[in-house]
């Protein structure tokens, strides 16, 4: 199972494990601490986060606002500021960055949960606004190579390359990975709608699948690699349209 891959940056640094302890209570991979905008560029440059967590006020010559408008510069990242200072002038200045969230020291796990809960929809919404059901928005978050599916009050990350195939049951989806599997409630077709075209198709009117996983297909059904899934006949044209091929 991967991990929301997350950055704190904070440059005190008992604040900064007390959330490094939070966020790994909800499953989060934190992949380092920063205390000034110079380590969290370097460390971000090395290993690029899903999410990171800035706090406003930092030590050195640049504060948290400047981080962050370096990284919406310079990567497609989604920032929640944490900050103690929640005055008027604090806020305009933070507003201008357009942090997916925005969080008030001093804020328990549950906050933190919410707070990152809205700024991954609130990410998502800015990528693909028109594909947002206000109904599902806080379920199923697509964020570049990967899609969050909500598991046990968290948010668990499925990477694309990893999901192989889908099957649906009445409004529930079965996702088989490459490790693990996964049960979310979804329909079939809002769900594919929000993976890219180019890896996923529909075969069958209850299954999906990753086109990159083919091993072999006819008319009736396909492999990928040892699982054999049927195709359904009016799914036929499709395929062969998608795929580029005559079966």
């Amino acid at each position: 199972m991967s991990k929301i891959k997350t950055l704190i940056v904070e440059d005190e640094l008992i604040i900064a494990e007390d959330m490094k302890g939070m966020l790994r209570d909800l499953e989060h991979d934190v992949i380092g601490i920063a205390g000034d905008c110079d380590e969290a560029e370097e460390i971000i440059a090395r290993d690029i986060p899903d999410l990171v967590l800035i706090d406003i006020h930092l030590r050195g010559a640049d504060d948290g606002i400047t981080l962050a408008q370096f990284i919406r510069k310079k990567y497609d990242i989604p920032i929640v500021f944490i900050t103690s200072f929640s005055d008027k002038n604090t806020v305009e200045r933070a507003k201008q960055v357009m942090p997916e969230g925005y969080l008030v020291k001093p804020f328990e796990k549950a906050d933190l949960y919410t707070s990152i809960e809205i700024a991954l929809c609130n990410y998502t919404k800015k990528q693909k606004p028109e594909s947002i059901n206000p109904s599902e928005e806080a379920d199923n978050l697509v964020i570049k190579d990967c899609i969050f599916i909500r598991k046990d009050y968290m948010l668990v990350k499925v990477k694309f390359e990893d999901l192989i195939w889908i099957r649906s049951e009445m409004n529930y989806l079965e996702l088989h990975c490459k490790e693990n599997k996964h049960l979310i409630r979804s329909t079939l077709k809002e769900f594919i709608d929000k993976l890219p075209p180019a890896c996923f198709i529909q075969v069958h009117r209850s299954y999906a699948i990753n086109c990159h996983y083919i091993t072999a297909i006819d008319h009736n059904n396909v492999w990928l690699q040892d699982v054999q899934i049927p195709i359904g006949r009016s799914y036929q044209e499709i395929i062969k349209k998608s795929l580029g091929i005559e079966i």
